[in-house]
């Protein structure tokens, strides 16, 4: 049995922001030094827990209220973004995540689910309906480690709810290099209960940034709130408290490879939610941290276990139904996959509406769901992008209709749905953004099919200025042609030109250009492309080359056409170019580790090359 100790913590200073970085330890060190009355506090918690060993005999939810605090657009994350780091915890503490197989056959016995579940919070502390989220702007740059300014309005944070009932999550701007920071029992005052997130660490899309874009931050996070230590006890070979986790030197960062013994273990329990590796590298916590986890619920958190923040409220007199569909129509070009429905949500009853269920689908097929959440008066209406819903041919019939408002029956089904005729063609949607320079008036562009096509054309442009253009292309190769007619075009401090072109609902360029002289050709394709193992249908030789090669294919038609794109090892495109007779020349580049993509109308295919003059 490992020795008792309360927390002898040493100060973890704040390392690179490469790596993770958990402020808790810092702060709770910080309030029990100006508060060491809740050192006894905390030791007589402790003390319960030693023996602590009952299993709960059933699930626990625990509802989640989040404020989302931010200064600028970017911080105010959304809804999904949300609703996606919910997901994870609850995934992450019922051991029902998908990399769960990825825990070492030695640690299987250890391994345990926590038996916790979370959901946003549908009623908030005095019986409202809510969907758990406050947005609250805030004139703060960041907020600080040490600071308190984020749990309170007039400090320019949120206040929280009713930290005994609900589990309270502030996501904003951090000081550089924290992730977040949780309040462990007795680790502050009530007001303060909580967890806080950095944004770009809090679940799994949007603004999250890997290799912390998992949605594990808050997992680690909400494990410290349930009292659980840093796995190696935040010393060098320190205790966490916890029997079954090995005793292990340091934090662990990155992915390593099991076993990595340190302190004369058999191997360190990196893959636990409590170490600082990757998210992608998290995948367990133990038998021994559930019985510390409940030990903590039962003997200080107890009253979530009779919170009524999971409980919908439900409105009697809902009505809610979709009023019109603002796209796809037959007024402008849709391509055919993918689509994405913009819908009218109106409140037709004479209640608010908080939340309905939205179901569609395209002509009679799959139906695809969206949850929507808010604060609708009577008669009231809100906009609503739903998924992108995939389809093929060129006629169909969508519908659109509400379901569940405010999570009762509805009291008049007439109003629920709404269709639309549509025709499309094929292809894909295609977004190009020009970015004119100080001299717009001396650029012009064309956009055309492999075969010369003027698609579209354009020489009146203006200085300093944006244009968005959105183009329902179909399945082949383009080329998308910049001429300046004085030999400067996006060069030398003349302003910050630039074009880019992507698919609308990706942001991965197809083409890309910030600088170029006289003209410059950026061919691409689009359609469907899958990645194929050059060394099955395609080679080229000599490879190793002095960047004279040539390429030989047993499956690509020698009447299509063929482009290459160059990369460095950076990702960057060095290189866009057709083929001609298939010969392609690379001397000019220097010496190092290239990788070559090799694109048709049908496929795209990838090969590294190795360049030495």
């Amino acid at each position: 049995m490992k020795k008792i100790i309360i927390f002898l913590i040493c100060l973890t200073n704040l390392v690179s922001a490469q790596h993770r970085v958990c402020g808790t330890s810092n702060r709770l060190i910080h309030f029990l030094d100006e508060n060491p009355s809740y050192l006894i506090k905390r030791q007589i918690l402790e003390n319960l827990t030693i023996n602590f060993n009952k299993t709960p005999k059933s699930n626990l939810t625990i509802p989640v209220v989040v404020h989302v605090v931010y200064k600028n657009a970017n911080e105010n994350i959304s809804n999904s973004q949300i609703i996606s780091q919910i997901d994870v915890l609850s995934k992450d503490f019922t051991r029902t995540n998908t990399d769960a197989f990825n825990t070492p056959t030695s640690f299987l016995p250890m391994s345990s689910d926590m038996q916790i579940s979370f959901c946003l919070a549908q009623q908030d502390p005095y019986g409202n309906p809510t969907d758990g989220i406050i947005r609250k702007q805030t004139s703060n740059s960041f907020f600080p480690l040490y600071g308190n300014e984020i749990f309170f309005d007039s400090l320019g944070g949120s206040n929280a709810w009713n930290t005994k009932k609900y589990l309270n999550i502030w996501v904003c701007m951090l000081e550089s290099g924290v992730l977040g920071w949780a309040q462990l029992p007795y680790g502050g005052d009530v007001e303060t209960d909580g967890v806080v997130i950095d944004f770009e660490h809090f679940g799994t899309n949007g603004t999250a940034i890997n290799p912390y874009h998992l949605g594990r931050t808050a997992t680690h996070e909400i494990g410290h709130w349930f009292n659980l230590f840093h796995i190696w006890g935040d010393s060098n070979c320190g205790d966490d408290l916890v029997n079954d986790t090995p005793t292990q030197e340091e934090a662990n960062f990155g992915c390593k490879s099991h076993p990595h013994p340190s302190c004369n273990n058999t191997g360190d329990m990196f893959m636990n939610f409590m170490d600082y590796t990757n998210d992608n590298c998290m995948n367990m916590f133990t038998l021994g941290q559930r019985d510390r986890v409940w030990s903590a619920i039962t003997n200080y958190r107890n009253e979530l276990i009779s919170s009524n923040g999971c409980n919908p409220v439900l409105i009697p007199n809902s009505d809610a139904g979709i009023s019109s569909i603002i796209s796809p129509n037959n007024l402008t070009s849709n391509c055919a996959d993918p689509i994405t429905p913009i819908v009218i949500l109106k409140n037709y009853g004479n209640t608010i509406l908080h939340s309905v269920k939205i179901k569609y689908s395209i002509n009679s097929g799959f139906v695809n769901e969206y949850s929507w959440n808010g604060s609708l008066f009577p008669n009231e209406i809100d906009t609503i992008t739903l998924t992108p819903i995939a389809s093929s041919g060129n006629n169909h019939f969508l519908s659109v209709s509400t379901y569940l408002p405010n999570n009762s029956a509805d009291i008049n089904n007439s109003n629920d749905e709404s269709t639309q005729i549509f025709s499309s063609a094929s292809g894909s949607s295609i977004n190009l953004q020009l970015q004119t320079d100080n001299y717009a008036e001396e650029t012009s562009w064309i956009l055309m099919t492999d075969n010369n096509e003027i698609i579209l054309y354009s020489d009146s442009l203006i200085n300093n200025n944006l244009y968005q253009k959105e183009i329902c292309l179909d399945y082949g190769c383009y080329k998308f042609i910049i001429n300046d007619s004085y030999g400067d075009g996006f060069c030398c401090n003349f302003g910050n030109g630039y074009y880019s072109i992507n698919y609308t609902n990706n942001s991965t360029p197809l083409a890309y250009l910030s600088q170029f002289n006289f003209t410059d050709t950026s061919y691409f394709c689009i359609g469907s492309t899958s990645s194929t193992n050059l060394n099955v249908n395609f080679n080229i030789y000599p490879n190793p080359s002095n960047g004279k090669i040539y390429l030989h294919s047993t499956n690509i038609n020698k009447n299509k056409s063929i482009f290459a794109i160059v990369l460095n090892n950076l990702g960057q495109v060095i290189l866009s170019s057709r083929i001609e007779k298939n010969k392609l020349d690379l001397s000019h580049l220097k010496d190092g580790v290239y990788h070559l993509l090799i694109k048709t109308n049908e496929n795209q295919h990838s090969k590294k090359l190795i360049i030495q003059n």
